[in-house]
């Protein structure tokens, strides 16, 4: 318990130490372009914002399902018995129906997407 204790200590000045050292040895020059506000790096606008694109939301979708589900297969690697083979082959038959499924929905709407 007393190396995690020093461990996290050391952590923490070493993090605090680093963020002070940049805050001193940074440039501080602030002028009018800096203090500026930006809208994605461009100069804000007054116009009506316009509506949201959802086109790829679907994708954002199935990449955080293809992530989740290679997080969870990863824990599969150290269960050598059967029953874990077993509960992997289910969540692998699950999540390719779940994509099957919105898949064939989305080829169902009217402009692709869900």
């Amino acid at each position: 318990m007393e190396e995690v204790a020093i461990y996290t200590v050391g952590l923490t000045l070493a993090v605090f130490l680093l963020y002070f050292i940049g805050v001193a040895i940074a440039p501080h020059d602030p002028d009018s372009v800096k203090n500026d506000h930006f809208e994605c790096g461009l100069p804000a606008s007054s116009d009506q914002p316009r509506r949201a694109n959802y086109g790829f939301f679907a994708y954002a979708i199935f990449f955080v399902v293809a992530d989740m589900t290679g997080l969870f297969f990863a824990l599969f690697v150290y269960d050598l018995d059967r029953r874990g083979t077993t509960v992997a082959a289910l969540f692998a038959l699950l999540v390719a129906v779940a994509v099957s499924l919105a898949m064939w929905q989305m080829q169902r709407s009217p402009k692709g997407n869900a």
